[in-house]
């Protein structure tokens, strides 16, 4: 009785095992982002559930019970044993039809119903009329019987086996399936039935009918647990581990476990029993001590006999970790030899517009959105299911994109994509793949921002240098005219209206440039665009006025532009930004000109919720798989020293002015920019009429004598306010630093106060606060050459208003005229 026991413990922990994973099988369903057709799922379940009862029904034969009730029991049992296995290969049936189903909702053929209908009716009879299937069983003792079939037992053993075969059919036309996840699934569920089919034929019908011994009855049911947990493997679960990587761990695993049993083996066989003890220990401690060591020796002989290499492919991606130190770029490149993917197709990227409508699943299951899972999850699901991830699976196809891995960064939030297109191959993406993938790049994350950083200091460096270089050459073409009108114009008072022409647009390039290094700076802290030198602006008029001083030098250059900017409209922008923009997507346009004779057209449309700017121009265009990256971060194509931040930079102003920039293009045709501005009030006519000349004269309201004191330590900054204030009406106090400024302010009347804000011995904030607390109501004004958040916040407690260096004439007066 003691060596059946086995045998039942076996298949009651068999029957247990599946009954854990049935429950967890349904309670992973709730979990699913897709709500997965249910009809599949419900067949696979029972398909479960019936093997679990035959399992119990065969546990019955190997136990005690056998002996214990009479043979009528045994007989029951038989035919209970023949229905739970009938009933099983039926639903199996079932789930395997509507797997390889091609209707939409994957509903049953005619004939799949009729047939089953027909032979479960014709299974039922059988079994339930007494002698048709089993007429007698022989009891000798507990899994020591013998079954007589009745004259139809052939029959049902047939049809429970048709199903066997149809089911078998089905899972091998997964292999020519459209959805590539089909294919890979359809290698687990042929081993897991092949397994059962095996094992059956062997032992309940080869040894029973030759030898007439029930015997090993048992091994089917046993065995189910593989059919059932790898058939409910790949239902459950879409990112499938590759074939070749379990082949490799089972061989590296049994072939380290014959090192340690093959002279177990040996040693028991020629020892006596009282020395097992001791030899049980022995081989115990040898096991602990080398079990490590060995096994790394016999991964190295199953990867060359599974891989062909010592290394396998998932430890070749662990090591590229090291590459990430020296240069990501690089990493990439081998990381794409590993994976077969093209290598110009596998790209690290930092996170941008094109890609937000990924990131709410990117976020919410952390892991990697594949387009073959994506593909399978959506042919299984209702057709009202889920249809963001509808949207996300026509994203990826319209972008031939296969994968999209998140890097998180410090802060848990998506720092960069690890995109790529289908392998050269055309497989999936295994599950030990994209494992190995998401651990280098989680580790090497840190290399990845620092290399960013790195580029972009030589971006900006590049981008000072390039953007520069614009308005100091109008700055030397104005100075240069004026030099020209003193030597050739002989009316006196025609030439000091040239040169105060000259002069202001020399004034007007030093501003611009300015801001550019402000654009540059803010840039360089990472800090938001502030809207605080937003205007309200002529669309038309400020277009052209950026035509007109980008191609000032170039006659040849202005004959290829074509304006249209009849429908105009109002918009709520800076107008350097807005400059850097147009200066931007003509200076990409114009690199061309030479190679490919294109030239540019710019037009408006006025619409009811936005108005839109359209700048196209008839160059080489952009690849298909190159325009959903031309907005990120240091992306650059066809083009040397770019810098790659012109269109990042672009998309991130027209954002600030609450608007967007979008591109299309069609290669060896167009390219053509939209940038949308939403809808704004205003009078069209008053701005193009307003002419910003002479700023307004100081207000006369109050003519009695006021003292103003200018705090800089730079000397030229204080002889420049001073020049641009000095009136009748107003007495000039200077200091160089706060400390000055406190003494003065304390033993002097002051009126207003412009404050540096940086300065030696004491800075404006700390002099502000000792004059505020004697003077709480003295207006102090801030002089400021960088507006980061922290200082202006700084600013604001104590003072009362900001000024952004270099300043203008106009706004010294206006700030005079408010407060005087």
């Amino acid at each position: 009785m003691l060596t059946t026991l086995p045998k039942v413990y076996l298949l009651l922990t068999t029957s247990a095992i599946i009954l854990l994973w049935v429950g967890y099988f349904v309670r992973s369903l709730y979990k699913e982002r897709t709500k997965v057709n249910p009809y599949i799922y419900s067949s696979y379940i029972l398909y479960a559930l019936f093997i679990i009862l035959w399992i119990l029904s065969n546990a019955y034969f190997q136990s005690p019970l056998l002996t214990y009730f009479d043979e009528s029991t045994a007989i029951f049992m038989a035919l209970f044993a023949n229905m739970t296995s009938y009933l099983a290969f039926a639903f199996a049936f079932l789930f395997s039809c509507r797997l390889a189903s091609k209707h939409p909702d994957k509903r049953l053929s005619k004939w799949q119903f009729r047939l089953t209908s027909i032979t479960t009716l014709v299974a039922l009879i059988v079994n339930v009329i007494p002698n048709l299937t089993v007429i007698g069983v022989t009891i000798q003792a507990p899994s020591v019987f013998t079954i007589e079939f009745g004259p139809f037992a052939p029959l049902f053993f047939l049809n429970a086996f048709l199903f066997v075969i149809l089911t078998s059919i089905n899972f091998f036309k997964l292999r020519k399936s459209n959805i590539k996840l089909n294919k890979e699934k359809s290698i687990y569920l042929m081993i897991g039935i092949f397994i059962y089919m095996i094992s059956t034929i062997a032992s309940q019908i080869i040894i029973p009918v030759i030898w007439a011994d029930f015997s090993y009855t048992w091994v089917p049911p046993a065995l189910s647990v593989t059919e059932a947990l790898l058939i409910g493997y790949t239902l459950l679960y879409h990112r499938l581990y590759s074939f070749k990587y379990l082949l490799f761990w089972s061989l590296s695993y049994s072939i380290n476990l014959i090192l340690y049993l093959t002279p177990i083996i040996i040693i028991y066989d020629l020892t006596t029993p009282s020395d097992l003890l001791y030899i049980c220990i022995v081989a115990i401690i040898f096991t602990g001590l080398l079990w490590d060591k060995t096994l790394k020796k016999t991964k190295k002989i199953a990867s060359i006999i599974i891989y062909k290499d010592k290394q396998t492919p998932v430890e070749k991606i662990y090591k590229i970790a090291e590459e990430f130190k020296y240069s990501s770029s690089n990493a990439i490149i081998k990381l794409a030899s590993i994976l077969n993917t093209p290598k110009e197709e596998l790209l690290l990227i930092g996170k941008n517009t094109n890609y937000n409508i990924f990131i709410p699943h990117l976020n919410q299951s952390h892991s990697a959105l594949v387009k073959d899972e994506l593909d399978y999850q959506i042919h299984y699901s209702p057709k009202t299911a889920n249809a963001e991830l509808h949207q996300v699976q026509e994203k990826m196809s319209e972008s031939k994109t296969a994968l999209i891995l998140p890097i998180f960064g410090e802060n848990k939030l998506i720092s960069h994509f690890l995109i790529s297109a289908n392998k050269h191959d055309n497989t999936t993406f295994s599950n030990e793949e994209i494992s190995a993938i998401q651990w280098v790049l989680t580790k090497v994350q840190g290399y990845i921002e620092s290399e960013r950083k790195v580029r972009q200091s030589q971006a900006l460096a590049n981008s000072i240098a390039h953007e520069m270089r614009n308005p100091l050459s109008q700055l030397q073409y104005h100075f240069e005219k004026i030099k020209h009108h003193y030597q050739k114009n002989t009316e006196h008072e025609k030439q000091e209206d040239l040169i105060k022409n000259e002069l202001n647009q020399g004034c007007l390039a030093i501003q611009k440039g300015a801001q550019l290094i402000d654009i540059i700076l803010s840039e360089a802290k990472n800090t938001a665009i502030s809207d605080d030198l937003f205007h309200h602006h002529s669309i038309s008029l400020l277009t052209q006025q950026i035509i007109d001083e980008y191609v000032f030098d170039s006659e040849e250059m202005k004959q290829k532009i074509t304006l249209d900017l009849e429908d105009d409209f109002v918009v709520n922008i800076n107008d350097t930004l807005y400059g850097f923009i147009l200066f931007n997507l003509l200076r990409n346009a114009t690199y061309y000109f030479d190679e490919c004779n294109s030239s540019i057209s710019i037009r408006l449309v006025k619409g009811f919720a936005t108005n839109k700017l359209i700048f196209r121009d008839t160059g080489p265009g952009i690849d298909s798989h190159i325009l959903p990256n031309i907005f990120d971060d240091f992306f650059t194509h066809n083009k040397e020293g770019g810098s790659g931040l012109g269109l990042s930079y672009c998309l991130r102003v027209m954002h600030a002015f609450e608007g967007n920039i979008a591109c299309y293009s069609t290669k060896g045709e167009f390219t053509e920019f939209v940038l949308s501005f939403p809808h704004i009030e205003g009078d069209i006519n008053a701005l193009n009429s307003h002419k910003p000349n002479t700023p307004p004269l100081i207000n006369k309201k109050d003519n009695s004598l006021k003292t103003v004191l200018i705090v800089d330590d730079k000397k030229v900054q204080r002889m420049l306010i001073h020049t641009f204030i000095n009136k009748d009406n107003l007495t000039l106090l200077q200091a160089e630093n706060g400390e000055e400024a406190v003494e003065i302010a304390t033993n002097n009347k002051l009126d207003l106060i412009f404050m540096d804000s940086r300065m030696p011995v004491m800075n404006g904030i700390d002099a502000a606060k000792k004059i505020k607390i004697i003077y709480p109501n003295l207006p102090i004004i801030a002089l400021t050459g960088e507006s980061s958040h922290e200082e202006i916040s700084a600013i604001t407690q104590v003072m009362d208003g900001y000024l952004t260096k270099p300043v203008s004439k106009a706004q010294l007066q206006q700030v005079v005229d408010k407060w005087l």
